[in-house]
């Protein structure tokens, strides 16, 4: 982006969609990941191993949401459909590699070292420092609750795509698509198309057909009309799983609650 130039403002689908009110919060997000990463620094520190925990990361917020595919017209001309790089996070463990045992526990500890994994004489937990860290929070996890809102979020996009709505407004696209040279009947095709997954590489063709492919979007109206048509699924199973849901949202506040506890005693 040259000086000078506005920002380019990236609206977000999916965490508006109503489901999105039964997951964490941002800020719980942040104090869970911090209280486990202070849980696994004092137990290494227990080991006389130095450890310095992860700053929680939210790099994914610079990047458009990609529910509906590409919707950046910036990202479609530099990536295409290949992700923006700066969402991809190196979880690299920056302790010594005879430590990574106390990390990991049996996961990380050389084959042959017998049931128990031993550090300079000290027992360490089955699960490593990092695994009892989240062992400490997950007692308030709800997977009952969790998997019906999982169900919610992957079930509506697949209903979406059956409402009247959704497939006029695909018709308008691929009709926007076909005068710009492209034939699709949906964004769904040059999004999963082979010739645009994987590799480093990133074609010209590629990049043409997501800068095309969001142009189409704008003109047409198609992410307001499909997020529209999706958030309407999404309030009727609500409402059907409203119990479930809400005991979902109580164990999410109170394991952030258990968090901010740990960090304000760590």
């Amino acid at each position: 982006m040259s000086v000078g130039e506005p920002t380019e403002r990236l609206v977000s689908y999916t965490s508006r969609l109503p489901i999105a009110r039964f997951s964490y919060t941002e800020a719980e997000n942040t104090a869970i990941d911090s209280a486990q990463q202070l849980l696994t620094q004092q137990c290494m520190n227990s080991y006389g191993i130095a450890y310095e925990p992860m700053e929680p990361d939210r790099q994914a917020a610079k990047s458009a949401d990609r529910r509906y595919g590409v919707s950046s017209p910036s990202e479609a001309a530099r990536y295409g459909y290949h992700p923006n790089p700066v969402t991809l996070r190196d979880d690299q463990v920056d302790i010594p590699k005879e430590a990574l045992p106390v990390f990991y526990g049996k996961r990380g500890a050389p084959q042959g070292s017998g049931p128990d994994v031993v550090y300079k004489g000290k027992k360490v937990p089955d699960a490593g420092c990092f695994g009892q860290s989240i062992g400490r929070l997950s007692q308030y996890d709800d997977p009952d609750g969790a998997a019906v809102a999982s169900r919610i979020a992957t079930g509506s996009f697949q209903e979406s795509l059956d409402a009247p709505a959704v497939k006029g407004v695909f018709r308008k696209w691929s009709s926007c698509m076909r005068k710009a040279g492209f034939h699709y009947a949906s964004p769904n095709e040059p999004l999963n198309k082979s010739e645009f997954q994987g590799g480093e590489v990133i074609s010209a063709e590629e990049k043409k057909t997501a800068v095309a492919d969001v142009r189409c979007k704008e003109t047409t109206g198609l992410l307001n009309v499909w997020f529209n048509a999706e958030s309407a699924i999404q309030r009727a199973h609500i409402q059907a799983n409203a119990k479930a849901l809400q005991g979902l949202r109580e164990a999410h506040r109170e394991k952030a609650a258990e968090a901010r506890r740990i960090l304000a005693e760590g």
